[in-house]
């Protein structure tokens, strides 16, 4: 499952999708329907419609829970396709990390910070272009497309929007955490942020907004300074 299909966007636009996925993957083993109604608070039917959509997604697999008793078919029973149990695990390890980062939230936050911004530095560009410390900074427009391309890679679902000024992230996989670990989780994105800014010659250029909107963390593309006007 591919972290960029606009199918998968569209599946988890609905809050209710999202809690769905959310309860499968915490899961220890398949749902039935009823089960997941329960657990939400939610019709059946509801639940039903909704469950169609992530496994048309490929984002929740369907299970036959054995033959069915007597007439009738078999009770269907659902879990969280591989990838979504895989991010599971990857989500616990982030949990356990940032507890290593200190007590003091300054201090976590810093440390984070730093972290992300050493990681985002040594990393390649998605965009292929050669850092030229000594060349110009780039454009506004390029410098949103340089983070739009490294946001989708990292599986955050952007979109760009004001006019190329901000990047708006509906599907961060680290959600849970960051929720948990504002100070660590949001401090080691805006130190990748950090690196890619300053690889453009525009540092500070990249400010990262958590929870702007329900669900959705944005960024903002601070517009360039204009430079001294030339010389008579």
């Amino acid at each position: 499952m591919d972290s960029s299909d606009p199918g998968v966007h569209k599946a988890l636009s609905a809050p209710a999708r999202r809690a769905l996925l959310a309860t499968l993957t915490e899961a220890s083993g398949p749902l039935d329907i009823e089960q997941l109604a329960r657990a939400l608070d939610l019709h059946v039917t509801t639940v039903r419609h909704h469950l169609t959509a992530l496994v048309e997604a490929g984002l929740v697999e369907v299970r036959r829970a054995g033959p069915a008793a007597g007439r009738g078919r078999p009770r269907l029973r659902y879990a969280a396709a591989p990838a979504r149990e895989q991010l599971a695990a990857y989500r616990t390890l982030v949990e356990v990390l940032s507890l290593g980062y200190g007590t003091d939230p300054a201090e976590r936050s810093a440390r984070a910070e730093r972290a992300g911004r050493d990681w985002g530095a040594a990393e390649p560009d998605r965009a292929g272009d050669e850092p030229d410390p000594a060349g110009p900074a780039v454009s506004d427009q390029v410098l949103a497309e340089r983070v739009l391309a490294e946001a989708e890679g990292w599986g955050f679902g952007p979109e760009l929007t004001a006019g190329g000024a901000r990047v708006l992230l509906h599907n961060c996989p680290f959600q849970q955490n960051a929720e948990s670990h504002p100070e660590v989780v949001c401090a080691v994105h805006q130190g990748m942020l950090d690196a890619i800014a300053e690889r453009a010659g525009r540092p500070g250029g990249l400010v990262l907004r958590p929870f702007s909107a329900p669900g959705v963390c944005s960024i903002d593309v601070a517009r360039a300074k204009p430079g001294p006007p030339p010389a008579a």
